[in-house]
């Protein structure tokens, strides 16, 4: 079953719910494929490291390099997430198919220090499949 994400107020759902997943999860956001954030969540009492504009500038950059990879799927498989290390903290790419067969994008932001792929694999991509069996 696809993930009902047609309405902001269900995507902002998941958002909040992704947040509460792990303590080091500082930024959930569900992008469409044009790269158009839908909707957010930052962790409590997070001072983010972008103003709102940075914000969905990095989320059509995203968006566009995880479009791009997709060039590459019938040579390497699909895309699961990608994961990029900055200096401050972790960002990570999820694709997703949304209502209709839509395409959307989970980005996530994550300390740096934490255990990103321990977090992605055992938490985010549980939940998303738990929550939204095919």
């Amino acid at each position: 079953m696809p993930l009902d994400l047609f309405s902001q107020d269900s995507a902002k759902v998941h958002c909040d719910r992704i947040i509460q997943l792990d303590d080091s999860i500082r930024f959930a956001g569900i992008a469409n494929s044009m790269g158009t954030l839908i909707a957010s969540s930052y962790r409590m009492q997070l001072q983010p490291l972008l103003n709102d504009d940075e914000t969905k500038l990095y989320a059509m950059q995203a968006v566009l390099r995880a479009e791009l990879r997709e060039d590459f799927q019938k040579n390497m498989g699909t895309l699961i997430y990608s994961v990029g290390k900055y200096d401050k903290l972790l960002r990570a790419t999820i694709p997703l198919i949304g209502f209709d067969y839509k395409k959307f994008y989970l980005l996530l932001s994550l300390d740096v220090e934490s255990d990103a792929f321990s977090i992605l694999e055992n938490k985010v991509v549980l939940y998303l499949k738990n929550e939204f069996p095919k």
